[in-house]
């Protein structure tokens, strides 16, 4: 999603030893709370050993095993790879767009541009189709998988954020708990799950991946992803993806983006702006 700056809070108490009349008082108190207030909301964000401690599910680090370039113009939302073909869904109003490139040689095979009124999320690719899904427009579009040709769309009631399927159903989640399986032909929700581990509901789930019966997804604004069962919704694993986040561009915002290589196991990660992707194996803890 988009993440607006957080300003700097500072708190000061005044230095003077003048009288203050009490209805400046009153008033300069009010501002104090409604500082105090703004700066809590912009210090919610967790540290990541903060969000997985005493979490009972297996926690697993990783091993880079290869980086591919990646353009740090792209705010991505979505990511998917077909055989060496990777799909990739880029966000913000005006530069949406979904592109098809080889992953190892980096050649773009194809690029359009989703129209400037849609803020553009998750991607995924089924039966010869590439479904992109739209933040609050509830609109997800339909593409020829070989040409990016348009070929329809389809409406959804809840907000869209991260994409995949498992063979047969598309699998959406809504920065909620929940993750929706949906018809790919009308998108009709046929399931609901609530994602929970042993200290309850697990919301912020961006964007999605399935993998073998199990669903991994994103953690919003943080470095984790969650291992989630594709039929009970409880959370079966954590990876931790502390310090792969690029540290030479400025631009680089938070981790998002998650593809599966079934040729080598390993998982494809990337964030929005990052200037690389990354092949990752992980590591049990």
């Amino acid at each position: 999603m988009l993440f607006p700056l957080a300003g700097a809070c500072t708190h000061r108490r005044p230095t003077c030893n003048a009288r203050i009349p009490l209805s400046l008082l009153l008033i300069l108190s009010l501002i104090l709370l409604s500082a105090s207030a703004g700066c809590g909301d912009a210090n919610d964000k967790q540290s990541t050993s903060e969000f997985l401690k005493d979490k009972s599910a297996p926690q697993n680090g990783y091993r880079v095993v290869e980086s591919y370039d990646h353009d740090p113009a792209n705010f991505t939302e979505g990511l998917d790879l077909e055989g060496e073909i990777l799909y990739e869904g880029t966000g913000l109003y005006g530069q949406s767009r979904l592109i098809k490139r080889n992953l190892a040689s980096g050649e773009i095979l194809g690029s359009i541009n989703v129209g400037s009124e849609y803020f553009a999320e998750g991607v995924t690719v089924l039966k010869g189709e590439v479904f992109q899904a739209t933040y609050t427009s509830g609109i997800c579009f339909v593409y020829d998988a070989e040409t990016l040709a348009s070929r329809r769309t389809f409406n959804y009631a809840t907000e869209g954020w991260g994409l995949t399927d498992d063979g047969g159903a598309l699998i959406m989640s809504d920065g909620s708990s929940n993750i929706y399986f949906m018809d790919p032909s009308t998108g009709r929700v046929e399931k609901t799950l609530e994602v929970r581990d042993d200290q309850g509901p697990v919301g912020s789930l961006n964007e999605l991946e399935y993998v073998d019966g199990q669903i991994y997804a994103n953690i919003w604004k943080t470095d984790v992803i969650a291992i989630i069962s594709a039929t009970s919704g409880e959370v079966e694993g954590w990876v931790d993806l502390t310090g792969l986040k690029p540290s030479e561009n400025e631009q680089a915002d938070v981790l998002n983006g998650i593809a599966f290589d079934t040729r080598t196991g390993y998982l494809l990660v990337t964030g929005k702006r990052w200037p690389y992707l990354y092949e990752i194996e992980l590591v049990p803890r």
